[in-house]
């Protein structure tokens, strides 16, 4: 009776058919395999449970079973076992099926880790994409670094040449950037030709520029130089990012090619690129938002769609400015957000009673909208565009 519950114990009965409780353990094992060595490893440890040796591929005697188990981590192992044996029966008998298992399970984990990649990286420069960036800035600790790098006259190279020589500068500048990385260092495509570097706490900035730009001499496709802003993250973290953008444009006014450190001013003034329709924007009498949703990884299409239609947003009468803002906690969530003179001028250019439903003044206090720089699409005959 004892040796008849020892069996049961040993093997186990799938479908009339008598699998060994080694393969059993080994098939198990397979939910925890993530690379090739986790396999090659699980695979040996089945092969000596089922009475076999393994060996590199050089050892081609009788005893040889034509099955290489190394799944790519390093060089190929064969499976050994006597001839006539009955752990060869069984390694011959279950080996390949297991082989075949194996090899699916890693195309599938190759699977998932390019989906997660292409989920997280931007598809031209391979940083990191809109996404990732918003959450890295949202992670800021107090101490770091925060750059922002825009390339200058890009525009110029995109009418000169065409679209596909901007996609080639964009792609030679990802390449030096992530060249130019170490350790903690985080990059980002922060939207068009601009760019957000994080450093760690006690980080020297203008080396990491020197080396960049060093580089980017020497790689870069056409002559495009970059500027950027250098912004220390202060006990107000929110208020990086606009501090290294408005000192990124007082390097382009002071000449492009260069950068420059923000100051206290900066991190409190609006940037630069709206400063021009600012006061404006304050003396409108109407303020109209639309929720809209962009899905993960099409912020650059709407990007190139907004900024295709802005010259006749300019042209709406009553209008004073338009902005699109994120939602830091849903991130394809935003929020176009428009000035007005006045709610008539509004209701005239909207027209359609339908229309006018999915806009109203916008929300204050603990209901108003979470604004962080996305882009803002004011107006691109202002001085941002001016400077590219």
């Amino acid at each position: 009776m004892e040796g008849d519950l020892e069996s049961t114990r040993s093997d186990i009965t799938s479908g009339g058919d008598v699998v060994p409780q080694p393969l059993f353990d080994a098939m198990r094992e397979l939910l925890w395999v993530f690379s090739p060595d986790d396999a090659r490893n699980v695979a040996r440890d089945l092969v000596e449970r089922l009475g076999g040796t393994i060996s590199d591929s050089d050892d081609l005697s009788a005893s040889a079973i034509p099955i290489d188990l190394s799944f790519g981590a390093g060089p190929p192992i064969l499976p050994h076992a006597a001839e006539h044996s009955v752990a060869r029966m069984q390694l011959e008998r279950y080996l390949p099926s297991f082989a075949i298992d194996v090899r699916r399970i890693l195309q599938l984990h190759a699977e998932i880790e390019r989906n997660q990649e292409d989920a997280s990286l931007d598809s031209l420069t391979r940083l990191s994409n809109r996404r990732m960036t918003g959450r890295a800035l949202g992670r800021l600790q107090s101490g770091e670094i925060v750059m922002m790098i825009d390339l200058d006259h890009f525009k110029v190279v995109n009418d000169s040449f065409g679209h596909v020589a901007g996609d080639q500068v964009l792609r030679a500048f990802g390449r030096a950037l992530l060249s130019t990385l170490r350790g903690r260092d985080f990059a980002g495509r922060y939207g068009g030709e601009e760019f957000v570097v994080v450093l760690p706490e006690d980080s020297d900035p203008e080396p990491f520029l020197e080396r960049l730009r060093e580089l980017w001499t020497r790689v870069r496709p056409y002559k495009v130089t970059f500027s950027a802003g250098i912004s220390l993250v202060g006990d107000d973290v929110t208020t990086a990012l606009v501090g290294a953008d408005a000192a990124m444009y007082r390097a382009k006014n002071a000449g492009r090619d260069q950068w420059s450190w923000a100051t206290e001013r900066d991190h409190l003034e609006v940037p630069s690129a709206s400063r021009s329709v600012h006061a404006n924007r304050e003396a409108s009498h109407f303020v109209a938002y639309s929720r809209l949703e962009i899905p993960e990884g099409h912020e650059e299409q709407f990007d190139q769609a907004f900024r295709d239609r802005l010259g006749a947003v300019d042209a709406w009468p009553g209008f004073v400015a338009l902005e699109v803002w994120a939602d830091t906690q849903r991130p394809t969530q935003y929020s176009m957000v428009s000035w007005w003179t006045s709610v008539e001028e509004f209701q005239n250019y909207m027209k359609s009673s339908d229309h006018r439903l999915s806009h109203d003044r916008i929300p204050t206090g603990s209901h108003r909208p979470t604004p962080i720089e996305f882009h803002r699409f004011e107006s691109w005959r202002d001085e941002r565009r001016r400077l590219r």
